[in-house]
């Protein structure tokens, strides 16, 4: 890939807004009693746990794919 195209490449990521994951919140919030998790708050919040794990997934799937994107984008000139 020239440096043309890792500039553009570039360019394109910086436009990519942050996202701030669920379930990184959730990590953030939930108490840890002697090094583990509080599980009745755990409990009590499996539902959105549940959304954070999907929500995390999906965005690691994608992740994935735009890195294979650019991965194949080396192997040519464009």
């Amino acid at each position: 890939m020239s440096e043309d195209n890792i500039d553009l490449v570039v360019a394109a990521l910086l436009k990519v807004p942050e996202k701030k994951l669920l379930i990184i919140q959730l990590v953030n919030e939930i108490p840890v009693i002697d090094g583990v998790f509080d599980y009745h708050e755990l409990s009590g919040r499996q539902l959105e746990i549940n959304l954070a794990i999907q929500e995390a997934k999906v965005y690691g799937s994608h992740t994935i794919q735009a890195v294979d994107s650019l991965v194949r984008l080396r192997g040519k000139e464009v």
